[in-house]
Parts: C-alpha cells; structure tokens; sequence
C-alpha cells in the first residue's frame, strides 16, 4: 500500500528524519540547538530510479528536491542524483 505518490523517472520520495530531541545521554536539547538533518527514508522510487530502494535512509544534498506536506507527514521528493549515501546501521 502506498502513501499515494508515485515518483516518475529517477525520482525517488522521502520521508524527512526529524533531529532528535535528546542526546544520548538523556539531555533534552532546545529547537534552536538541533541541527537539520539531511537523512530521510526511500518511501517509492520512480521506474529508473536502481541505486535505492523502499526502506532504505540515505543522505541527500541540501537544498535539493521539493519539500511538501502529505497527509500530515514531511516528505521531499528528490532525484536519484542528488543521493549522495545509504545509511547502513
């Protein structure tokens, strides 16, 4: 079941990785303190899209792809090529 997006070609959907609120050792960190983050999780991927694939959290570059609002969730919609690493732990 998907979310009702179907990526087109070598573009791949993201759901945006919010930064953590805590630290590892249990410190609450304030909203002006968190950094943004450029991980997110592969939610579809386009037809030509063969470097990724759904489940996988990747880095991409910042200021890339279109950032937008579905059903209440951040997602960013992204071509493969601006897929710099999969995340593997």
């Amino acid at each position: 079941m998907g979310i009702g997006i179907e990526p087109i070609g070598e573009m791949v959907l993201l759901a945006m990785e919010n930064a953590p609120e805590k630290t590892a050792s249990g410190l609450l960190l304030p909203e002006e303190a968190r950094d943004k983050m450029n991980v997110g999780r592969v939610e579809a991927v386009g037809a030509d899209a063969s470097s990724v694939s759904v489940g996988d959290r990747v880095i991409f570059r910042q200021y890339s792809g279109t950032q937008m609002e579905w059903m209440g969730e951040d997602y960013l919609l992204i071509k493969q090529e601006d897929i710099q690493a999969k995340v593997t732990e």
